[in-house]
């Protein structure tokens, strides 16, 4: 899915500090760029490709150290991976208590998504983490500071409308190829 791999370039751009940002906007004073010192990057990296060797033979191979293969071997499937299956126990106690819970809601909520079949009580309760999701991700990294407007791509918008689209054509994963 292209959404999952935009919010991933999303996500891990703010969390390095590497995201287009005013040149007033010190990404050193971001609380949610934990991942920006290059040494805490590295560790994370290895820890990632560690982690591989916990995962079910189903997954084709173990991800990669992400610090080292980002930029020219990472696939789809292990942003994917790391982003909703990895990082939230990765970055637990790593990224401040307000950005990790607003991360969760939106790992929790894309993982019921990505089901083959949804009860409306599923698709109710991933709409309401979804939309709480992006609603606090404006809050808390956007700040409704004008410099920042960038910072709501439209793939943070798309996240809510899975749940419209689902109730029309049914789970993501079964139109979304």
């Amino acid at each position: 899915m292209h959404l999952a791999g935009n919010i991933s370039d999303l996500l891990i751009s703010l969390w390095c500090g590497t995201f287009d940002h005013a040149v007033d906007d010190d990404p050193a004073d971001w609380p949610w760029a934990v991942l920006l010192n290059e040494e805490v990057w590295r560790a994370h990296g290895n820890v990632v490709e560690r982690a591989g060797r916990f995962l079910p033979s189903s997954y084709d191979r173990k991800p990669h150290n992400i610090t080292e293969k980002i930029n020219t071997q990472y696939k789809t499937w292990e942003f994917q991976l790391y982003i909703f299956g990895l990082a939230p126990i990765l970055l637990y106690g790593i990224l401040p208590p307000i950005h990790w819970e607003n991360y969760c809601k939106l790992v929790r909520g894309f993982q019921m998504m990505c089901q083959s079949t949804l009860t409306k009580e599923e698709l109710l309760d991933a709409h309401a983490l979804l939309c709480s999701w992006e609603h606090e991700f404006e809050l808390t990294y956007y700040k409704l500071c004008e410099s920042r407007i960038h910072f709501v791509r439209p793939c943070v918008h798309q996240v809510a409308h899975l749940i419209s689209e689902a109730i029309h054509k049914g789970p993501p994963i079964c139109y979304a190829q």
